[in-house]
């Protein structure tokens, strides 16, 4: 299974939604899927969608999952992390209307810097990287032990995590 989440936002992530559904229909994904679609106005016509969940549901839908596909927020991060998967990162964008700033780049840059995600910039790296997801994990680093240090630098030295609620 495939899960998607796009957080609780109050912006819709539309985007990410249109881009999973468009390769779903082209058989790119190969999977069972399900979104939890948040604020987003787009309807996912080829895969099953709840706009939200609880967090016992979404838990099970990451265990289960045997891909997770995120945007870039460091609570989904870390509990994707803490129950052993690998997610694809696809971090929301200021200049597209997703959010108030491009914090969740920046936050995706800096976990793909550690090896411990994968992270798409655009639409079509992550149809690859879906498509690539077996092999491009094998190659990541299993150890936790680099993430909290570099995790933990990254938020104490980003003044956005501090003036988001």
């Amino acid at each position: 299974m495939i899960f998607i989440t796009v957080g609780t936002e109050k912006f819709p992530f539309n985007r990410l939604l249109e881009t999973l559904d468009k390769a779903a229909v082209l058989g790119a994904m190969g999977h069972d899927i399900f979104a939890q679609t948040g604020a987003s106005t787009y309807k996912p016509k080829h895969f099953d969608f709840k706009r939200l969940i609880d967090f016992d549901q979404m838990i099970e839908k990451i265990k289960k999952a045997d891909i997770v596909i995120a945007h870039a927020g460091v609570g989904t991060v870390v509990l994707c992390l803490s129950l052993g998967k690998v997610p694809i990162l696809f971090p929301r964008r200021n200049e597209l209307g997703e959010h108030l700033d491009n914090h969740q780049l920046e936050f995706a840059q800096k976990m793909n810097d550690t090896g411990k995600t994968i992270v798409a910039f655009n639409e079509k790296e992550l149809v690859e990287k879906i498509f690539n997801y077996q092999s491009i994990i094998k190659n990541l680093h299993s150890s936790s032990s680099a993430l909290r240090p570099a995790l933990c630098r990254y938020l104490k030295e980003s003044n956005s995590f501090q003036n988001q609620t």
